[in-house]
């Protein structure tokens, strides 16, 4: 794909390591490379890692914009491996994916959509758990992809003239790469979001309509929090 011009490889090589030949190969090319770490090929799926080293069915952050039923069955009924199977699994791979890096070839964070609201983090911790310093993970995740896309007169980084997307944390992900799931707020093209709550606030106050699975007619079929009914009323 490579020598056939595709500006991006998406998806993992199930490959590690990589070796010089491919390396000077994938950078001379200018081509992108998305790995997709929570999905790795020929191995245990990065995401598995995270379903096992962390209660997911415990953040309520997740359950306020997520049913119950989506996350328990794919949390709760996780499945345990040595710590081997990923060492010799996706852990191989993004120290391959840093290599590739440190030679300038540019590494996307995507998440696969795997599990929305924490997916994109798991991949950015992937990455950073291969070797990728705080900054270069945070960059697969912003600029790179922009720039890879074609996007980044608008979009993957905070400059005058560009899109308002950003978001707010209260801990610096430079300091620790974990504190990416720290976020405060969103704001999407200049409109301000409130993370906790995805209620507007700032120039406009407005609060979020109720997720299907939080009308009355739906309740049986998806259970939630106390909590979340609250911020969906």
């Amino acid at each position: 794909m490579i020598l056939d011009g595709h500006t991006t490889i998406e998806h993992n090589m199930p490959v590690a390591p990589l070796y010089n030949d491919v390396i000077q190969l994938w950078r001379n090319s200018k081509t992108g490379y998305t790995p997709t770490l929570i999905v790795t090929y020929g191995a245990l799926f990065g995401e598995n890692y995270w379903y096992q080293h962390s209660n997911v069915w415990e953040k309520e952050r997740l359950l306020h914009f997520t049913p119950r039923s989506v996350i328990d069955t794919r949390s709760r009924h996780r499945v345990m491996a040595p710590e081997e199977e990923y060492e010799n699994g996706y852990l191989l791979v993004s120290q391959s994916v840093h290599k590739l890096a440190d030679t300038g070839v540019l590494v996307n964070m995507g998440a696969h959509g795997q599990l929305q609201g924490l997916g994109a983090h798991w991949e950015i911790w992937m990455l950073a758990q291969g070797g990728m310093s705080p900054l270069q993970a945070l960059r697969a995740a912003t600029l790179n992809p922009a720039i890879n896309l074609g996007l980044d007169n608008w979009v993957g980084s905070l400059q005058a003239g560009k899109l308002a997307d950003l978001v707010v944390m209260d801990k610096n992900p430079l300091e620790s790469i974990y504190n990416t799931e720290s976020i405060h707020y969103t704001m999407v093209n200049g409109r301000l979001y409130d993370a906790e709550t995805m209620n507007e606030v700032g120039n406009t106050d407005k609060k979020r309509g109720k997720f299907y699975w939080e009308n009355a007619k739906n309740a049986e079929s998806f259970p939630w929090h106390e909590e979340t009914q609250e911020i969906g009323d």
